[in-house]
């Protein structure tokens, strides 16, 4: 992996893209999204919209785009490597951007580097979107660094106006697609990213978006799984998250003796899930929904009336 100064880059064509005054911004928003699962030390890049699919703007089921970029701050001594694409062909080589001395000298922390990854300019169908459900977009690997730093490049970070401002860089995330403006010829191309959203926060808005209470002491685990309605007298919906496409996911229902009285095994797809399990014959009573989330057995409570 290459790793050069920002200076440097003025000198790669290929590289280097003039600094424009701040884009106009879509009323169809989207931001962006990182996780890492521990056990294999995988990072996988979402974008979240907070439209669905087909709108006012575009009339397809799937939403489709041409351009997209996706920039990460990470520590200094981190080397991104084995970049895998989900949707979009994205740049595989990303060049290693090290803070330059005249940003160190603003009073910037010198311990972080930056890279910027690019999507090939050929229109991707990114699918369905559904408001506030993540889409996956690459998975990468790394070394070096602490992983829990890796972070996605603020819209506002400091970096990045620097880069604008003094190198003519520009290193801002970005997306758009056809839901991003009005279908027309004429239609100027408008920035949909702003900004950047944890899973946490993601997983509390569905539930909020559902209409649920939210516990602020569940850890991201617990929030990975939402149970409703609860209490039920019929079927349960259980919406979960997955960091990645598995062939077989296991949701177990047990009763207060701990014994199995409802077991679902699927494929699922990264990002939310939603999988109905019948239990309007079960005799009324406490259950728990159970499944394997981050690592970590997670029980949900329920009600059967």
């Amino acid at each position: 992996m290459k790793t050069f100064s920002i200076s440097l880059l003025l000198w790669l064509g290929c590289m280097v893209v003039q600094a424009q005054d701040t884009p106009i911004l879509s009323s169809n928003e989207v931001r962006y999204m990182i996780t890492r699962e521990p056990a294999t030390g995988v990072f996988t890049t979402w974008v979240v919209p907070n439209y669905s699919t087909p709108n006012a703007n575009n009339p397809e089921s799937n939403d489709l785009g041409a351009t997209a970029q996706f920039s990460l701050k990470v520590p200094k001594d981190f080397v991104l490597t084995d970049i895998h694409d989900i949707r979009g062909n994205w740049d595989k080589a990303a060049y290693k951007l090290t803070t330059p001395d005249a940003f160190a000298k603003t009073g910037a922390d010198a311990g972080w580097a930056y890279y910027v990854i690019g999507k090939a300019p050929q229109e991707t169908n990114y699918g369905p979107f559904t408001a506030g459900n993540p889409v996956a977009l690459f998975t990468f690997r790394g070394t070096g660094g602490d992983p829990t730093q890796i972070n996605i490049l603020s819209p506002d970070d400091s970096f990045a106006r620097f880069a604008d401002q003094e190198m003519a860089l520009n290193v801002r995330s970005s997306f758009y697609t056809r839901s991003g403006q009005r279908a027309s010829i004429t239609a100027k191309p408008l920035e949909q990213m702003n900004g950047v959203i944890s899973l946490k926060k993601v997983l509390k808005d569905k539930q909020e978006q559902m209409g649920l209470p939210i516990n602020t002491d569940d850890d991201l685990a617990q929030l990975s799984v939402i149970v409703y309605p609860n209490p039920t007298t019929d079927v349960v919906q259980v919406t979960y998250f997955s960091p990645d496409d598995q062939a077989a996911v296991s949701l177990d229902v047990l009763d207060a003796n701990s014994m199995a009285r409802r077991n679902s095994v699927q494929p699922a797809k990264a990002g939310l899930n939603t999988v109905q399990l019948k239990v309007g014959d079960l005799p009324g009573g406490v259950y728990f929904v159970q499944m394997l989330m981050q690592g970590k057995t997670v029980n949900k409570k329920i009600i059967k009336q």
